[in-house]
């Protein structure tokens, strides 16, 4: 006859190694979503810098995030709630009528699987787009850099070419459907067909007309407006400005532009007596440097002055000893050194 403890010490024994099998599981599940969790991530997601993402909606977020964010948000949810509805009624429509849409003349049944399989494979990456901008507009983190890892990421890039390859089916479609002749035992089929690609056009559409809404056209206008145009400089424009031989500054009160001892344009320094262009702003060149910016581009590479406007702030007078040490410079080349011989 065992006593009541032994039989609890007994049972307590039984149950130990049930309750330590508990918190293996707990921990192999734990270890699995970890893993998977990071494999989402790193196929969601890139860990490329924002200097280095190459697509386009990168740029659109740098020049305006608030309006930018509002854009993407409407059109995720609409794609979403659109891709939903297609792959649904496809994939219904399809269920209920394989066999019976089977003696169509073009097989249309074919162009509404693969529509909803399209459809479907764009939906993961719309909503972790949604989700990233929701997170990101709550926690204060800068859209540019979720952006730039999102588009860089394989998802993106795998998502754009069966964008790509939707196109092309949809295409393809609108080909059967046109000729299309009889489809005497599924006369749906057509008619489905062809609300699916209505939906699409309004999808696109509407995408339009979010963009414009966000981005107004006289913005990029006034932007345009404001740029300066690039104008070149006539040959007699560039003949005007005045050459001037360069000498080394022999005072360090000298101003600014007559201590300036490189081209701008080549970064190269000045060697002494050769010849330089000096602009209406002051700015020095080396003459056949600028001459080939000027006949491009009227305005100077530093201050972007214009060579045919009166300039301000430019010196009055050369200095006197870029003018009389060039000119000595220039009669030594020209006729020789009279202590030589």
């Amino acid at each position: 006859m065992e006593l009541p403890g032994n039989a609890g010490t007994s049972a307590s024994q039984v149950s130990a190694p049930a309750l330590n099998r508990e918190p293996g599981k707990a921990r192999w599940f734990q270890r699995a979503w970890c893993s998977l969790a990071d494999q989402m991530r790193s196929f969601f997601f890139s860990d490329v810098r924002v200097d280095q993402a190459e697509d386009t909606l990168v740029e659109v977020v740098r020049g305006n995030p608030s309006s930018a964010s509002s854009l993407l948000q409407s059109v995720a949810l609409f794609s979403i709630a659109g891709n939903v509805l297609s792959a649904a009624i496809c994939s219904s429509f399809l269920v209920l009528n394989w066999s019976v849409c089977s003696q169509c003349s073009r097989p249309l049944r074919w162009w509404l699987l693969l529509q909803s399989v399209f459809q479907t494979c764009q939906l993961p990456v719309r909503v972790v787009l949604l989700f990233c901008l929701k997170h990101t507009e709550a926690s204060g983190l800068r859209l540019e850099d979720a952006i730039a890892s999102l588009t860089s990421s394989l998802a993106w890039s795998l998502s754009k070419k069966i964008a790509l390859l939707q196109y092309g089916w949809f295409v393809l479609g609108i080909v059967w459907v046109m000729h299309t002749d009889t489809c005497p035992n599924c006369p749906a089929i057509s008619r489905l067909t062809g609300a699916i690609m209505l939906l699409s056009v309004l999808r696109a559409v509407a995408a339009i007309c979010v963009f414009k809404f966000f981005f107004p056209a006289n913005q990029h206008g006034n932007d345009a407006q404001q740029a300066t145009p690039v104008v070149g400089a006539t040959t007699r424009q560039i003949r005007s400005v005045p050459v001037v031989y360069f000498e080394e500054p022999f005072s360090d009160n000298a101003d600014h532009m007559s201590t300036q001892a490189s081209c701008s344009i080549c970064l190269s320094d000045f060697a002494s007596g050769v010849l330089l262009r000096k602009l209406p702003c002051g700015h020095r060149f080396h003459r056949s440097c600028v001459d080939k910016w000027l006949a491009r581009n009227k305005r100077c590479p530093l201050c972007m002055h214009a060579i045919d406007e009166v300039c301000s702030w430019a010196p009055k007078k050369e200095p006197s000893n870029v003018h009389k040490k060039g000119q000595a410079c220039h009669l030594r080349k020209c006729l020789g050194n009279p202590n030589e011989g």
